[in-house]
């Protein structure tokens, strides 16, 4: 097949090639900060684990308060983000 042809070919196709990947589709804000959150709380929770482990006595007390202590502020970390970034709707929908 000839290079012009070729180029022909992609332009029909949107420009996107022969073999176009399928369309990627963006990310809502609830999605991001989903992820910010999953990401910033589990490295939360693997410091309070190498915390607790590697402290001169183990105690699992502080541990159990340490984790639900950063389960509590992701869960605000959330509200919040639904707060601040929430969808401001015109009145009637």
């Amino acid at each position: 097949m000839s290079r012009q042809l070729k180029r022909q070919i992609g332009r029909a196709r949107g420009g996107r090639g022969a073999k176009a990947p399928p369309v990627r589709r963006a990310r809502s804000r609830e999605e991001r900060l989903n992820r910010i959150l999953l990401i910033g709380g589990g490295g939360l929770a693997i410091g309070a684990v190498m915390l607790a482990v590697f402290a001169p006595r183990f105690e699992p007390g502080t541990l159990a308060i340490n984790l639900a202590a950063i389960a509590l502020g992701l869960l605000m970390g959330k509200g919040i983000g639904r707060f601040m970034f929430r969808r401001v709707l015109p009145p009637g929908k």
